[in-house]
Parts: C-alpha cells; structure tokens; sequence
C-alpha cells in the first residue's frame, strides 16, 4: 500500500514538473483556445486615456454618459469644414464659464500641450531636434481664423500628423479644449514665447561675493 502511494505521489510530482515546465507555451495556449478559460486573454478593459466606446454606425441614437452620438468622420480638410457648417459644428458650452475652462486646461495641458506647448505656441516638450517635428501655433492664423467647430472636429478626427483624439476626450472635454485655446489665443499678445534654452548649459548669472562665490541668499529656497 505505502509502495503504491508512492508511486502515485511521484508520478504526480512528475505531472506538475512538466507543466510547470511547459510555462506559457503549448499548454497555456491550448487552454485559452477554449472560450471559457480564455477570459484573461480578452479582458473587457480600455486602452490608457481611452474613452467609453460609442455606439456603431447606424444605431439607434439615444443619450450616452459623457457623450453624444456623432456621425462617422474622416480626418479631411473638406469633411472638417463641413462638420463646423453643420448642426453639431456649434458650441453647446456657455461662453467665458470657468468650470468651462477649468475642464479645457485640464484635458488640454494632458493631451495638447506636449505639442502645442502650455500656451498653445508650438513650443511642446515633444517638439525638437531628434524628436516631433512641427506642432502649429495655435494663437497665430491660421488657427485663430478656424471656427470652433472646425478646431473641435481636429481634436475628434485629426488631420495631417496630429492623430485622432476622438477615442480619448469626450465630446464636452473637446467643446472644453476649444473654449480654453481661445482663451490663449486671447491672451498670446500680451505673453512672450517661452522657448527651451537651445544650450542645456544656459543658465542665469546669479551675484557673486567678492571671493567669486555665489551669494546663498540669490538660490532658491530649496538648494541653500
């Protein structure tokens, strides 16, 4: 009896060797290729940044949390400029509200302004030598000549090198980011551009002491 029980043991330890072995290889594949074992593999999440999926083409229209239902549209200047002449190419947010704008610098220092830069100049910390090529000024024409419905329909289905954002922000997160590129637009004129130092080894010339060292009252409250 104890021989058999033995022999049982070992060749169950035998057994979990090799699938331990095995790993995710032949086996683990054998096992998601069943549907009811595979719900790991195809887990319902969302991509990051990514918004709540919408409805397909053709169905039937009806309300949706923090979204509306909008036709198909592709990134072209022509299909652009048609949706700002159309009925959604309007602006359903009150004009000048600050939660408005609120919502606006929010999404658009998260997914513009690694572009466009915070004030909208085209100075992003993406845009560079070795890296993005060109982002647009967004306070200079032809930008500040685009109606509002013509920037948000951009910001839904891109155009050129900008990619869609349209599966990332909301259709009110949009009308939001147009409201606040406005607002920069309004006040570009009275704020300088803001661009990186071209030489990392650029900096401001503090006072010095007369033994040639800088004073500790002229560095910030963090390095004395």
């Amino acid at each position: 009896m104890a021989r058999s029980h033995s022999s049982a043991g070992a060749l169950l330890l035998a057994v979990g060797l090799v699938l331990s072995s095995a790993g995710c290889t032949r086996i683990d594949n054998a096992l998601a290729s069943v549907p009811f074992l595979a719900f790991m593999r195809n887990a319902p999440s969302f991509d990051p940044y990514e918004a709540t999926r919408p409805a397909p083409p053709g169905a039937i229209p009806y309300r949706m949390p923090g979204d509306v239902l909008l036709p198909p549209m592709p990134g072209t200047d022509s299909a652009l400029a048609a949706f700002a002449a159309g009925p959604y190419g309007k602006n359903p947010l009150p004009a000048g509200d600050s939660a408005v704008l609120a919502l606006g610098q929010v999404m658009f220092n998260r997914h513009c302004s690694p572009c466009h830069g915070d004030g909208g100049q085209g100075n992003g910390a993406a845009v560079g030598p070795t890296k993005f090529p060109f982002a647009p000024n967004l306070t200079t024409p032809p930008a500040t000549d685009r109606a509002d419905g013509y920037v948000y329909a951009i910001i839904r289905a891109g155009r050129g090198l900008m990619p869609s954002y349209g599966a990332r922000i909301t259709h009110r997160e949009r009308w939001a980011i147009v409201q606040y590129v406005r607002q920069l637009q309004v006040l570009a004129p009275t704020q300088p551009i803001q661009l990186p130092p071209t030489n990392p080894t650029d900096r401001p010339v503090l006072p010095q002491d007369t033994a040639g060292k800088v004073r500790p009252d002229t560095l910030p409250q963090e390095n004395r």
